[in-house]
């Protein structure tokens, strides 16, 4: 008697995990590059990158430039182009960050003495 109670909820509940799966629910992959973008990518406005591929939970392989915008545009990591830019890019954020590090921190100004005349 229990297991004719018991069957019927736990075929529920296996369809409903398959369901969610299927849907790519709680998965970090949602934001994933389906292709590249065949256009030249505008130095000017890239503001930074990351990289894409199977370890992060994507199909394809790719570099993705976050504009000033906060776009996203999607490259062929394998371009000349793009390595090129991924370079200018570290570089800027390697001269940044000790930029910010060999700057003192900054203190109240000392008060001036006043000349008597």
């Amino acid at each position: 008697m229990a297991l004719r109670l018991f069957l019927p909820l736990l075929l529920l509940l296996a369809a409903t995990l398959l369901i969610t799966q299927a849907q790519g629910i709680g998965s970090s992959a949602s934001d994933c590059c389906l292709k590249h973008s065949k256009k030249d990518i505008p130095t000017g406005v890239v503001a930074s990158y990351r990289l894409q591929g199977p370890e992060s939970g994507c199909f394809l392989r790719a570099v993705v430039f976050t504009t000033k915008k906060n776009k996203k545009i999607c490259a062929s990591p394998s371009s000349d182009a793009v390595q090129k830019l991924m370079r200018q890019l570290d570089k800027k954020a390697k001269n940044a960050k000790s930029r910010a590090q060999t700057q003192r921190p900054r203190s109240r100004p000392k008060k001036q003495r006043r000349e008597r005349v």
